[in-house]
Protein backbone atom coordinates (compact mmCIF):
# COMPACT_ATOMS: atom_id res chain seq x y z
CA UNK A 1 0.00 0.00 0.00
CA UNK A 2 1.49 3.61 -0.94
CA UNK A 3 -0.01 6.73 0.02
CA UNK A 4 1.18 10.23 -1.29
CA UNK A 5 0.00 14.44 -0.76
CA UNK A 6 0.81 17.16 -1.69
CA UNK A 7 2.84 18.20 1.55
CA UNK A 8 2.48 22.03 2.42
CA UNK A 9 5.11 23.71 1.63
CA UNK A 10 5.37 22.28 -2.01
CA UNK A 11 1.85 23.97 -2.26
CA UNK A 12 3.63 27.41 -0.67
CA UNK A 13 6.51 27.61 -2.58
CA UNK A 14 4.41 27.02 -6.06
CA UNK A 15 1.71 29.91 -4.78
CA UNK A 16 -1.17 27.74 -5.04
CA UNK A 17 -2.68 28.55 -1.78
CA UNK A 18 -6.33 27.79 -2.82
CA UNK A 19 -4.60 23.57 -2.30
CA UNK A 20 -3.54 24.15 1.12
CA UNK A 21 -7.34 23.04 1.83
CA UNK A 22 -8.16 20.58 -0.52
CA UNK A 23 -4.72 18.72 -1.11
CA UNK A 24 -4.01 15.81 -3.82
CA UNK A 25 -4.20 12.09 -2.28
CA UNK A 26 -2.97 9.12 -4.80
CA UNK A 27 -3.45 5.70 -3.38
CA UNK A 28 -2.59 2.29 -4.41
CA UNK A 29 -3.33 -0.40 -3.10
CA UNK A 30 -3.38 -4.48 -4.20
CA UNK A 31 -4.40 -3.39 -8.05
CA UNK A 32 -6.67 -0.48 -7.24
CA UNK A 33 -5.19 3.03 -8.02
CA UNK A 34 -7.38 5.93 -6.37
CA UNK A 35 -6.49 9.38 -7.00
CA UNK A 36 -8.71 11.99 -4.51
CA UNK A 37 -8.96 16.18 -3.87
CA UNK A 38 -11.41 17.62 -1.64
CA UNK A 39 -13.66 19.75 -3.49
CA UNK A 40 -14.16 23.45 -3.54
CA UNK A 41 -16.99 23.37 -1.01
CA UNK A 42 -14.93 21.51 1.59
CA UNK A 43 -17.83 18.77 2.05
CA UNK A 44 -16.69 16.24 0.07
CA UNK A 45 -13.65 14.54 -1.93
CA UNK A 46 -13.93 13.93 -5.29
CA UNK A 47 -12.01 10.88 -6.74
CA UNK A 48 -10.70 8.66 -9.13
CA UNK A 49 -10.17 4.88 -8.85
CA UNK A 50 -8.62 3.01 -12.12
CA UNK A 51 -7.37 -0.94 -12.36
CA UNK A 52 -3.12 -0.74 -11.81
CA UNK A 53 -3.73 -2.98 -15.33
CA UNK A 54 -5.23 -0.09 -17.17
CA UNK A 55 -2.14 2.09 -16.58
CA UNK A 56 -0.34 2.80 -20.18
CA UNK A 57 2.02 5.25 -19.56
CA UNK A 58 3.60 7.38 -16.53
CA UNK A 59 5.18 10.79 -16.99
CA UNK A 60 6.79 13.10 -14.20
CA UNK A 61 6.96 17.03 -14.58
CA UNK A 62 9.19 18.13 -12.08
CA UNK A 63 9.46 22.11 -10.62
CA UNK A 64 11.57 23.61 -8.02
CA UNK A 65 9.80 22.26 -5.45
CA UNK A 66 7.71 19.40 -5.95
CA UNK A 67 6.63 17.37 -8.88
CA UNK A 68 3.14 16.70 -11.53
CA UNK A 69 2.74 12.94 -12.31
CA UNK A 70 0.66 12.52 -15.47
CA UNK A 71 -0.89 8.65 -15.94
CA UNK A 72 -2.26 7.74 -19.21
CA UNK A 73 -5.12 4.76 -18.75
CA UNK A 74 -7.63 3.38 -21.28
CA UNK A 75 -9.74 6.26 -22.27
CA UNK A 76 -8.44 8.67 -19.86
CA UNK A 77 -6.12 10.61 -18.66
CA UNK A 78 -5.26 11.13 -14.53
CA UNK A 79 -3.11 13.86 -12.95
CA UNK A 80 -1.95 14.71 -9.30
CA UNK A 81 -0.34 17.62 -8.56
CA UNK A 82 2.33 19.13 -6.52
CA UNK A 83 3.15 16.33 -4.81
CA UNK A 84 6.86 15.36 -3.29
CA UNK A 85 9.41 14.19 -6.09
CA UNK A 86 10.48 11.30 -3.49
CA UNK A 87 6.90 10.21 -4.07
CA UNK A 88 6.45 10.87 -7.68
CA UNK A 89 9.60 8.72 -8.11
CA UNK A 90 8.37 5.97 -5.99
CA UNK A 91 4.96 5.84 -7.59
CA UNK A 92 6.56 5.49 -10.97
CA UNK A 93 8.43 2.71 -9.73
CA UNK A 94 5.58 0.94 -8.74
CA UNK A 95 3.47 1.80 -11.60
CA UNK A 96 5.59 0.69 -13.84
CA UNK A 97 6.36 -3.00 -12.42
CA UNK A 98 2.53 -4.00 -13.12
Amino acid sequence: MFIAKSPLYVLLFNFRFQDILCPWKIKIEENLLTIEKRNWYLVGIDSTTVPINYVRNVSIDQHLFGADVHIKVYGSNISVYYISKKSAAKLKEILTQF
